[in-house]
């Protein structure tokens, strides 16, 4: 199969490839700097879907693919609801707190230079 032109038409294209056959279906992202070109791939085997750009903006969408497939792979609902949760908790700290610095790497062997023969 040739390359999906439209981005809407892929990402929908994708989610129900993976929805009929999530164990055999296989993602692959390539990006090739020298010329700033994105190759995105998804399969199950006899169905093969492609999309290629070189767009900037469309980097956004192709992370939005990614986390609607990741939620679908792990079974949760959206991400992004979760994510609004941890922000409070983390900043739920109480004033005696105070930043725990580690202790200073060790010093090497200083001072052994080369073996003299005796």
């Amino acid at each position: 199969m040739g390359y999906v032109e439209l981005w809407d038409e892929y990402q929908e294209a994708v989610e129900q490839l993976y929805l009929s056959s999530p164990f055999k279906t296989r993602y692959v992202s390539k990006y090739r700097h020298k010329d700033g070109k994105l190759v995105l791939k998804v399969t199950d085997g006899p169905t093969c879907l492609k999309f290629r750009t070189d767009r900037l903006p469309d980097l956004k969408k192709f992370e939005r693919l990614n986390l609607s497939l990741m939620e679908k792979m792990q079974g949760r609902k959206k991400l992004d609801a979760m994510e609004t949760d941890v922000p409070e908790v983390l900043t739920a700290t109480s004033p005696n707190d105070t930043p725990v610095q580690s202790p200073p790497a060790p010093a090497g062997r200083k001072g052994k230079g080369k073996k003299k023969n005796r």
